[in-house]
């Protein structure tokens, strides 16, 4: 096989499961990361390195190898079951993992005995900040890869009538830092007023743990699928600026119409989702609900909407 040949097919191999991919790549860095860590600290840890690695990645490795193999068959639904959910969950619980590895490694570093991480109050915190970082990861690829299965899925004529994505602006990231900022930075104080000095046992991890999720929410930013089809108008986010999106049925539809919207600082209605300045589809129900999506072809969607109502 030729070089040309050879990379033509990875290429079409990573376009077609690219989220899959991804997927693999960080559980692979995290493996690798961890055992890393473990036997480069070997000399300061009051430990053998072989019990930590054991107790808290070698059986995980063995599990998601063996369901990786398992999703490789094919068979209908299996690959979207577990891109979309399957594998999110696995990589909170990898972050679950690193997090406790971490912890144990940071507070056991130059110490005469061995110490537990879920003794403490700081080890703990550090457990369940590595699962929430996994779990914000994973949501952010299983809601790209169910971003992907609905693009397929309006190409194809299947489910949806129409489909539409929207991504942030500069507005939506700098109300989305001064949110999460007023949020996170009370916490960072804390930490650093509770622990002064950056030394083994310290909050420093948990305060690179913060800072790097919020760096990740604004930069990475959030992204939000709309799709119209028969029976209900649905939106998707990837993070947190919706909670977990919305759905509203066309029977409970009163009026929809395009507006004008922007980003708001401190705003947490989970059904306005406003990830620009610009156009939004605004819908209104009949029991006096509100809900907005920035959306650059609102008129559009609007056009849409309407139209498959009166052919209800």
């Amino acid at each position: 096989m030729s070089t040309g040949t050879y990379a033509r097919r990875v290429r079409s191999a990573l376009a077609v499961n690219s989220v899959l991919v991804g997927f693999i790549a960080i559980y692979v860095s995290i493996v690798t990361l961890s055992f890393a860590a473990v036997w480069t600290t070997e000399s300061r840890l009051p430990v053998q390195p072989s019990n930590l690695t054991w107790y808290w990645l070698e059986g995980e490795v063995i599990a998601i190898a063996m369901y990786l193999a398992w999703v490789a068959l094919p068979r209908p639904h299996r690959m979207r079951f577990a891109l979309e959910t399957v594998l999110p969950i696995g990589l909170c619980l990898y972050g679950v993992d690193a997090g406790g590895l971490t912890a144990t490694l940071w507070f056991n570093l130059d110490a005469k005995t061995f110490q537990m991480p879920f003794g403490s109050l700081p080890g703990l915190g550090l457990v369940l900040g590595g699962g929430f970082a996994g779990w914000l990861l994973g949501r952010y690829l299983g809601g790209l890869a169910a971003t992907n299965r609905l693009r397929r899925e309006v190409a194809s004529s299947l489910r949806s009538a129409w489909f539409a994505e929207t991504s942030p602006d500069g507005s939506w990231r700098r109300a989305t830092g001064i949110t999460t900022g007023l949020i996170m930075l009370p916490v960072i104080l804390l930490a650093q007023a509770t622990s002064l000095a950056y030394a083994p046992g310290s909050l420093l991890p948990i305060q690179l743990l913060i800072v790097g999720a919020w760096a990740f929410a604004v930069v990475g930013g959030d992204h939000a699928t709309i799709s119209i089809s028969d029976a209900a108008v649905r939106v998707r986010t990837r993070l947190l600026s919706n909670n977990m999106g919305w759905s509203v049925s066309l029977s409970e539809i009163e009026s929809t119409q395009a507006i004008a919207a922007r980003p708001e600082p401190l705003n947490f209605d989970r059904s306005r989702c406003v990830l620009r300045t610009g156009p939004a589809l605004e819908i209104r129900t009949v029991t006096g609900g509100r809900y907005t999506v920035s959306l650059d072809e609102a008129a559009e969607a609007v056009a849409v909407i309407e139209t498959l109502r009166s052919g209800a």
